[in-house]
């Protein structure tokens, strides 16, 4: 699972401490592992990157935690289930 964010140089602190939470809800839940963060140079892109075998119950364990952190508002979620992917928005305020 890939989710796309926005963020500032500023925000490093805080996409440390999400990525805490993440790792130790991921690992406590059993559903897989978080991955490397990618943080481009260029401009404001970051991709948090977290792997199991089951896509949709490793979103049921990280969604609250996403959802609670205002740097991941509107970010994109790309779920991959072997060759085909689903990808949306994460709305803060919304089912997503």
């Amino acid at each position: 699972m890939m989710v796309h964010f926005d963020y500032y140089p500023k925000d490093l602190p805080q996409i440390r401490s999400l990525e805490h939470r993440l790792e130790g809800a991921i690992k406590r839940a059993g559903v897989g592992e978080l991955g490397e963060t990618e943080y481009h140079l260029d401009g404001n892109d970051g991709y948090l990157y977290m792997y199991g075998p089951d896509p949709d119950r490793l979103y049921g364990v990280v969604r609250p935690i996403l959802k609670s952190s205002r740097l991941m508002s509107d970010a994109e979620v790309t779920k991959h289930y072997g060759s085909r992917s689903e990808t949306f928005l994460l709305r803060r305020d919304g089912v997503r």
